[in-house]
C-alpha cells in the first residue's frame, strides 16, 4: 500500500488531505500539479514516460506536451527548486522524467519538520527511512556544490528564490532589444510583423537566465528614437543593444539583419543575416535563433530547461495571426481598440485553446479596459476569468499571479491581493506589475516608506513601463509625498513626452502641493495629449476648481459626459469638492457612494487621499466618508488585519 506522507527536504506532502506543507505554512499547489507530483515521488525508482504521465494524471485526456512541461516547472517550484538545478525532478532528455530527491514515508502526527509542538501534544511517530531513489553521481556532486555556495551567494547578495541558485544580476549582460526597423519597400503588414518579431525576440531573451534583459513594454519605448543617446538618457545601465532591419525581397522573401552592439566599447559584437519565408514555423525558429546568437556572441549558456522553452511553437501556427494583430490593437490604446484586440486573442485562443501567450494579452487588455475605459465591476469577473484560465494551464505562471494579484488591489480586494502578489513574488521577483501591485497595496494603506521601496523595486525592473509612471505618481502624492511625486513626474514626463495619463498626476500632484498655475498648464496639455478624453476632463476641471476658476467646472463635466464613456465617480467627486460649497459637497458624497457600486479602482485611495480631508473634517459628511471607508475595507477595524 502506497505512504500517505511523503517528506522531501522541509516539505510534507499529505496526500489524504491533498496538502503540502513548510513547517506549519501551506504551500499554494494546482490539484494538476500535486497529482504529478505525488505519482513521480511514488514511482521515483525509475524513468516515467510523458506517455505513462498523461495516462496517470490526465487519466488520458488529450494535453499538448508544453502543458506537462509547465506542470513540472510548478511541481518543482512548489519544493523549492528549479529547471537549472533539477535538485527534486529530472528530466532525462528523450525519456521523461526522474524524481530524484530523497523522500521519507512518515506516520501519523507528523506536522512537517520545523513545526513546533502546542503543549500537550503527543511526540510524532518514528518514521521510516527510506533509501533515496537511485541517483547519478553529478547530481549528488551538485548537491553537495550548492550546499557549500549558499552560504557564500547568500554573502555575495545573490538573489535565492526559494533554493534555487542564480547568477548575480550585477553579472548578467544587460541587453536592450529595441523594436526592429524594416526596408523602405515594406507594407503594413511587414511592420507588424517586424514588431512581433522583435517582441518575440525580447521574451525569448528573457527566458534565457543568464542575461538581463529590458521587458517588452520599456523596450518599445525606443520605437521611434533608437540614437544611443537616448537610449544612455533613459536607460544609462545598459550595455548591450539589439537592433535590425526585416527587408524585403523581390520574390516576397523577408532578411532580417539583426546587430548586437556593445555601448561601453562602441563596437559591433555580433550580426548574421537570416532568410525567411513568411510561414509560422520559420517565425518562430528566427525569433529562437537570435535569442540563441545573442546569447552565444555574450557567452551565456542557455540551460536545458530554456533551450526547451526557446523550441516551443503555438499548438496551432494559425492562431497566430490574429494574436499578432490584437498586439497591433494594444498599442493604439483607445477604448475601441482595446475591445478590438480582446476580440482578436479570442480569436487566436479559439484557434489554440492552451495558447497562453494569447491569453495573457487578452488579460492585459482586459485589465487596460477595467482601468480605464469601462465600469470596474463590470470587467472584474473578465479580467480574472482570463487570468485563471492561464494558471489552470501553468499553475505557477508568475505573470498571471502578478497581473491577478495587481487587479485585486485596485478592486479593494486586499488580502487576495496580497496573497497573489506574494505568490508572484516568490515565483518570479523580476515582475515590475507585482511591485506597482505592493506599491498601491502600501499606498491604501498609507504606508509611505513602504511605497518608495516598492516603487523604487518597480523602477529598476522596468523603468520605462507607461502603467508604473502613471500610477506610480498616484502612489506617492496619495499618501504625502510631495517631493517625490514632482520629482517622479518631472521625470516620467521627460520619459513619456506624448503620455497624456502622465501628465494629469502631475497635475494633480501640482495642485495638491498648491501650485496651481503648474496644475492648470500640466492638465490643460494633459487634455491635450488625451484628445479630450473624458477623464482628462474631469482633472482639467479640478484643477480649475483648486486654482479658482470655479465657472469652468461644470461646463468641463457636462462636455465629459457628452461623450457617453465611463466616468469614473470617485474623480468627479472630486471636482465637485474643488468648488467649495455644500451643496457641491454632497453631490460628492453621492457620487463616492456610486463609485462604490461600480467598484471604481481610485478607491483605493480614500483612506489616504488628501482631497477628502473635507468630508472627514465636516460633521455633516464625516458619517458617510466613515460607512464608505468600511465598505472599501479601509476602516480602522479592517486595516488590522492585514498584512504589512
Amino acid at each position: 500500500m502506497a505512504a500517505s506522507k511523503y517528506r522531501v527536504s522541509e516539505y510534507l506532502i499529505d496526500t489524504t488531505r491533498f496538502r503540502i506543507s513548510r513547517g506549519d505554512i501551506a504551500v499554494a499547489v494546482e490539484p494538476r500539479v500535486f497529482d504529478l507530483l505525488v505519482h513521480l515521488i511514488r514511482h521515483r525508482d525509475r524513468v516515467l514516460t510523458r506517455e505513462e504521465l498523461f495516462e496517470a494524471v490526465w487519466e488520458g485526456r488529450e494535453v499538448s506536451d508544453a502543458t506537462l512541461s509547465n506542470h513540472v516547472k510548478s511541481a518543482r517550484r512548489v519544493l523549492g527548486d528549479n529547471g537549472e538545478l533539477q535538485q527534486t525532478i529530472q528530466t532525462v532528455r528523450g525519456r521523461g522524467y526522474q524524481f530524484i530527491a530523497p523522500v521519507e514515508e512518515v506516520g501519523e502526527g507528523v506536522r512537517g519538520p520545523g513545526a513546533e509542538r502546542r503543549d500537550g501534544e503527543p511526540d510524532p511517530l518514528p518514521s521510516t527511512s527510506l533509501p533515496p531513489a537511485p541517483r547519478t553521481s553529478w547530481s549528488r556532486h551538485l548537491l553537495v556544490a550548492v550546499a557549500l555556495l549558499l552560504p557564500l551567494a547568500a554573502f555575495l547578495g545573490w538573489r535565492l528564490p526559494g533554493s534555487s541558485l542564480q547568477e548575480p544580476v550585477a553579472n548578467r549582460p544587460y541587453v536592450l532589444a529595441v523594436p526592429f526597423g524594416v526596408s523602405d519597400n515594406a507594407t503594413a503588414m511587414h511592420r507588424t510583423f517586424a514588431d512581433q518579431l522583435s517582441r518575440e525576440v525580447v521574451d525569448n531573451l528573457r527566458k534565457i537566465s543568464g542575461l538581463r534583459a529590458v521587458p517588452q513594454a520599456s523596450a518599445f519605448e525606443f520605437r521611434k528614437d533608437k540614437t544611443r543617446a537616448h537610449i544612455e538618457d533613459l536607460l544609462p545601465d545598459v550595455e548591450y543593444v539589439l537592433d535590425g532591419e526585416v527587408s524585403v525581397g523581390p520574390d516576397g522573401t523577408l532578411r532580417i539583419n539583426p546587430r548586437l552592439t556593445d555601448l561601453r566599447k562602441d563596437l559591433d559584437v555580433w550580426s548574421s543575416p537570416f532568410t525567411l519565408h513568411v510561414d509560422n514555423e520559420n517565425f518562430f525558429e528566427t525569433a529562437a535563433g537570435i535569442a540563441t546568437a545573442v546569447a552565444g556572441a555574450l557567452k551565456v549558456a542557455i540551460l536545458q530547461d530554456e533551450q526547451r522553452a526557446l523550441a516551443e511553437v503555438p499548438n496551432n501556427p494559425r492562431a497566430y495571426e490574429p494574436y499578432a494583430a490584437g498586439w497591433r490593437e494594444m498599442e493604439r490604446f483607445t477604448y475601441e481598440s482595446m475591445k478590438h484586440a480582446v476580440e482578436l486573442f479570442d480569436r487566436a485562443i479559439a484557434l489554440d485553446p492552451d495558447f497562453l501567450a494569447a491569453w495573457h494579452a487578452k488579460s492585459d487588455a482586459l485589465r487596460s479596459i477595467f482601468t480605464y475605459f469601462e465600469p470596474p465591476i463590470e470587467l472584474l469577473p473578465q479580467v480574472k476569468a482570463s487570468l485563471e484560465a492561464v494558471l489552470a494551464r501553468d499553475p505557477g505562471s508568475a505573470r498571471a499571479l502578478s497581473s491577478l494579484g495587481l487587479t485585486q488591489v485596485m478592486a479593494w480586494q486586499w488580502k487576495e491581493g496580497w496573497e497573489n502578489l506574494g505568490k508572484a513574488r516568490a515565483l518570479d521577483a523580476s515582475l515590475a506589475t507585482t511591485e506597482l501591485g505592493f506599491a498601491l497595496y502600501f499606498s491604501a494603506l498609507g504606508e509611505k516608506a513602504k511605497v518608495r521601496e516598492a516603487l523604487a523595486r518597480a523602477n529598476a525592473l522596468d523603468p520605462l513601463n507607461t502603467e508604473l509612471a502613471d500610477w506610480g505618481n498616484w502612489a506617492l502624492f496619495m499618501v504625502g509625498e510631495q517631493e517625490a511625486s514632482r520629482e517622479w513626474g518631472e521625470k516620467q514626463m521627460r520619459q513619456h513626452p506624448d503620455n497624456g495619463f502622465v501628465f494629469c498626476g502631475s497635475g494633480v500632484s501640482a495642485y495638491l502641493r498648491g501650485d496651481t498655475a503648474q496644475a492648470v498648464a500640466l492638465l490643460e496639455r494633459c487634455v491635450d495629449l488625451a484628445d479630450r478624453a473624458p477623464v482628462a476632463l474631469i482633472m482639467l476641471a479640478q484643477g480649475y476648481g483648486y486654482a479658482g476658476q470655479k465657472e469652468k467646472v461644470l461646463p468641463l463635466l457636462e462636455e465629459a459626459e457628452r461623450e457617453q464613456i465611463y466616468m469614473c465617480p470617485y474623480e468627479t467627486a472630486v471636482a465637485h469638492l474643488s468648488l467649495g460649497d455644500e451643496a457641491n459637497r454632497a453631490r460628492a458624497v453621492d457620487l463616492l457612494a456610486d463609485a462604490v457600486g461600480k467598484r471604481s479602482n481610485c478607491l483605493i485611495f480614500l483612506r489616504s487621499d488628501p482631497r477628502m480631508k473635507v468630508l472627514r473634517d465636516d460633521p455633516r459628511h464625516a458619517g458617510d466618508y466613515a460607512k464608505l471607508l468600511a465598505l472599501v475595507g479601509l476602516d480602522d477595524a479592517s486595516l488590522k488585519a492585514y498584512r504589512r
